[in-house]
């Protein structure tokens, strides 16, 4: 049956055990950056797969912070990989959870004075978990998966019958862990699945590595808010200085363009003070978009 249902997402399996999260004190003042930017040398046996589970990014992440870098190609050794340690908080209220689409990546605000930051699997194009305001409604160990009709419908066409009921197991593609949303039919889960993490690969649900959801699980709790945005460009500051960190487009979005980033920018800034800004370098972001923050101003008074 494993065997059937790995036809369903063509990646290849790499059995590589994830790093734990990135949990950090969230940042006050007004400042919205995390993390860090650092380099990896790369082995001779890695590949972008390898390093972006090595160091808790989807892949998505690392091809977009190393142009030039493809799946196909292999790393030499010693090469210098860049991960894209470093966010800037989606400027929402800091509660709850905050899944941004476009990132592929969920922010996770305890109540304890941090903020938590996974990678995430999301949906293939056209079947994108809806978009607003939800909550949790439970959770579930060693969930019993009930395959949606598209879903069936996707593997009968490769010859595949799935059951219309798959208690726990490792051909479970759900994984060990469950978090249902007042969303029908959309879950947070963990994967058997982890190369599919930083791709659109899902039929709509949010995937998380094993590792990964089982620090977030015992915290979440039924009623916890859920935001799901697509925000391809994010701004924040960091100090007196004003960051921007933007992402490729979901293809079925509108792509807001340099119009809609320099409207980003102009509701960041400051009521009352001046703000110079570099808007050649907005404007290089808007086509390079590589998801890591970069300063693009200050304020000065």
């Amino acid at each position: 049956m494993r065997k059937n249902l790995l036809l369903a997402v063509a990646f290849v399996f790499v059995p590589l055990q994830v790093l734990f999260a990135n949990q950090y004190t969230l940042p006050t003042g007004g400042n919205d950056v995390i993390g860090d930017v650092r380099y990896q040398p790369a082995l001779s046996s890695d590949s972008v797969v390898t390093i972006a589970q090595q160091n808790n990014v989807g892949v998505n992440a690392v091809l977009n912070a190393n142009p030039g870098l493809t799946e196909d190609q292999p790393l030499t050794n010693n090469e210098n990989v860049k991960i894209p340690g470093e966010f800037l908080l989606p400027p929402l209220p800091h509660n709850g959870i905050v899944i941004n689409l476009a990132e592929m990546r969920m922010y996770f605000y305890p109540g304890d004075g941090t903020v938590m930051t996974f990678p995430i699997g999301i949906g293939k194009v056209g079947k994108t978990i809806p978009m607003g305001g939800t909550r949790v409604t439970r959770k579930v160990v060693n969930p019993t998966w009930i395959p949606p009709e598209d879903i069936r419908a996707f593997n009968r066409d490769k010859g595949i019958d799935l059951p219309h009921a798959m208690g726990p197991g490792p051909d479970n593609p759900l994984g060990p862990y469950a978090i249902y949303l007042k969303v029908p039919t959309y879950l947070i889960h963990s994967t058997i699945f982890p190369e599919s993490i930083g791709r659109r690969a899902s039929f709509g649900c949010i995937r998380m590595h094993e590792s990964d959801i089982r620090q977030f699980f015992p915290l979440v709790k039924p009623g916890t808010p859920v935001a799901i945005v697509n925000m391809p460009a994010k701004v924040g500051w960091k100090g007196d200085r004003i960051y921007l960190e933007t992402h490729p487009n979901l293809e079925e979005h509108p792509d807001p363009g340099i119009s809609g980033i320099v409207d980003s920018i102009d509701r960041s800034m400051p009521e009352k003070g001046v703000t110079l800004v570099n808007w050649q370098a907005v404007a290089y972001l808007s086509e390079q978009r590589d998801g890591i923050p970069h300063e693009i101003g200050i304020k000065v008074k």
